[in-house]
């Protein structure tokens, strides 16, 4: 029975102690699971956080069992003014988390089917599944999805609000492959978002959807494997004073990137021999014969390692996962999109970072550069979707990560200077950053553009009350 508003006002009481078995309990089926801070199952019951960085803060927490349940938990939180945040692997960053202070975690991890439709190139993936849940069915069934890389990270999450990875050169955003919702609004309501129902929340929820609901099923166009499943890698390693060597490659892709091509570039620091270095990843949806070309560039430059291998995309991800799935450092990061390659200003801001590095033995970040083909995002017109920089080509995540606290102002200092630095040659007149990655003091402005007029418009409508979306309003 779903519980109505006088019904909630009795627990008005109950909620100055934040029982959240007695506020809840009497309105989920007995599959729920509701702990309240200090219980001796509350770290069982709240989701994991992977960045300690930011964090919001939860009174209570409770892991519904079906969406009847989530439509209750919703009702009963918005007529008692619960703050909440419904949260599935817990890798949002941003300076909003922070915002979200004593309330209830809603932990989505028993929205985690997954079903492969192969006749009709479907996937219906709840709203508690990870990349490293579809990637195995999707390739044992002969399919592929455009995906993030990180095994860890949330389908769902990474879908709203963009969706970056290795295969958007081929196939677009994954929010491109979305077809339709099953979504929780602010009133309690669960509707279905499409381009034929409710269209206009389905332009939304497509690059700002954590702000109008909680998601508790979505269905994706799949395509046949690329290449059979097979892709080519290629990791190489580089002394720092290499770096410009390697942005002048960069450059020379300004232009035109393959679609079946990534690379990514990444600065790192060894404080054993107190040295920075420069990893190249080069990512070739093919045969390692066509991909040699594109190996032969970095090889030319002398690594002192690397690695050339075709392999499966599920030993791919499995790779590109190996230090992106460790939780409870705080992550401060950064970020900025490019349209263009500006290889002094890259080389300084290089110099800049790595000097840092050097002298905050505590710190262990990464300055990363993705260049993903935007050829299929660009065919899909800029207004059918809230996503609004598919002009984007190179992504920054200047992933800060440290475990002392600190260090929070002096990473902040560093990091503004090297944002500032690059977006005067970024080829935009103006701040774009991709919203996954952001911050949080950007604007909504550099997160959503031109699509800000209208999303707060139907922020009004479909959530007026503004229960969803604090880490990254509208």
């Amino acid at each position: 029975m779903r519980i109505n508003t006088v019904m909630a006002h009795k627990f008005l009481t109950l909620f100055s102690t934040f029982n959240a078995t007695a506020i809840f309990g009497p309105y989920v089926s007995p599959g729920t699971e509701i702990a309240t801070y200090g219980d001796t199952d509350f770290e069982d019951v709240v989701t994991a956080r992977w960045s300690a960085w930011a964090e919001p803060t939860f009174q209570a927490a409770i892991k519904p069992a079906t969406e009847i349940d989530l439509q209750n938990i919703v009702t009963i939180a918005a007529n008692l003014s619960i703050p909440f945040l419904a949260v599935n692997t817990g890798h949002g960053t941003g300076l909003g988390y922070g915002n979200v202070a004593n309330a209830l975690n809603i932990n989505l991890g028993n929205f985690n089917s997954v079903t492969v439709d192969a006749d009709n190139n479907l996937l219906i993936a709840g709203g508690g599944v990870n990349f490293g849940d579809v990637f195995p069915v999707l390739y044992d069934a002969g399919k592929e999805l455009q995906t993030g890389n990180s095994e860890c990270v949330g389908l769902v999450g990474a879908t709203i609000g963009g969706g970056i990875g290795a295969l958007q050169g081929l196939h677009g955003l994954i929010l491109d492959a979305l077809v339709s919702v099953r979504i929780i609004t602010a009133s309690g309501s669960l509707v279905t978002a499409s381009a034929t129902e409710n269209p206009d929340l389905f332009w939304a929820i497509r690059g700002a959807g954590a702000n109008f609901g909680i998601i508790t099923e979505a269905t994706y166009t799949l395509h046949d494997q690329t290449n059979n499943g097979y892709v080519s890698l290629g990791e190489f390693v580089f002394p720092g004073s290499l770096n410009g060597s390697l942005w002048e490659i960069l450059h020379t892709f300004d232009d035109y990137l393959p679609p079946n091509l990534a690379l990514i570039i990444s600065g790192g620091f060894n404080h054993t021999i107190n040295s920075a270095y420069v990893t190249a990843g080069v990512i070739y949806f093919g045969p390692l014969a066509e991909a040699q070309a594109y190996f032969d560039q970095f090889i030319a430059l002398g690594p002192v390692s690397q690695v050339v291998l075709n392999t499966t995309t599920l030993a791919m991800y499995d790779l590109l996962s190996a230090t992106a799935c460790t939780d409870g450092e705080r992550h401060n990061d950064y970020t900025l999109g490019f349209n263009q390659t500006d290889v002094l200003t890259y080389t300084e801001v290089f110099g800049t970072w790595a000097d840092f590095a050097a002298a905050n033995p505590n710190y262990a970040g990464q300055l990363t550069f993705q260049r993903y083909s935007n050829e299929a995002m660009l065919q899909v017109p800029s207004n059918e979707t809230s996503y609004p920089w598919r002009d984007i080509k190179t992504y920054l995540l200047l992933d800060n990560t440290y475990t002392d606290a600190a260090l929070d102002t002096a990473v902040d200092d560093i990091s503004k200077k090297i944002r500032s630095t690059l977006e005067a040659t970024s080829g935009f007149g103006r701040l774009q950053v991709y919203v996954n990655y952001d911050h949080g003091d950007e604007g909504v402005k550099a997160k959503y553009g031109s699509s800000v007029e209208r999303l707060q418009a139907l922020k009004a409508k479909w959530d007026p009350h503004n229960l969803f979306g604090i880490p990254n309003p509208v």
